[in-house]
């Protein structure tokens, strides 16, 4: 602290006195902060969602007869359809249904009403399709099977021993 006369008349007259704040011994308080909140902060261990995932059952065999099951498939990449176009066709019980054709899209819903009614309501739809199918090909066949009235549609996939047969 620095303290300054001036002399005035005669008389001495005392100018303020200048305040510094030290600052030599800032930066250790502020690393004492820094270490007094780390250490007396509670650490919460993060804990999980408790989500009930869905399990997989085991297969059961199905109560319908095998004249009743109707077979519809998509196949992503049939060689016969290929460059046609991207959506591709529909086959069921091995006659092919075009998704992109309206008529044909009608047809398709026909004929599983057809066979809807002449089976007496006892038919099982066992629907399969190709891994690599795009989704908006699946939803049309899906709608096409609401439109029906169709009930009972069974995803069929193959077994895990059938798939690595397959691959190799």
């Amino acid at each position: 602290m620095a303290v300054e006369s001036k002399k005035m008349g005669g008389l001495q007259r005392k100018s303020r006195v200048e305040e510094t704040i030290p600052t030599a011994s800032m930066a250790d308080i502020a690393f004492l902060l820094l270490i007094f909140f780390m250490v007396t902060t509670v650490m919460r261990k993060e804990t999980p969602l408790k989500i009930a995932w869905p399990e997989a059952q085991a297969l059961r065999k199905t109560e319908f007869r095998r004249k009743n099951i109707l077979h519809v498939w998509v196949n992503h990449d049939d060689p016969a359809t290929a460059g046609i176009n991207e959506e591709g066709w529909v086959y069921v019980d091995d006659v092919a249904y075009n998704l992109m054709d309206g008529s044909k899209t009608n047809m398709l819903v026909e004929k599983l009403r057809q066979e809807y009614t002449e089976r007496k309501g006892k038919l099982l739809i066992a629907f399969r399709a190709d891994k690599n199918t795009p989704y908006n090909k699946i939803d049309r066949v899906l709608e096409a099977l609401k439109a029906a009235n169709t009930v009972q549609v069974m995803f069929a996939t193959t077994l895990e021993q059938e798939a690595l047969d397959l691959s190799r």
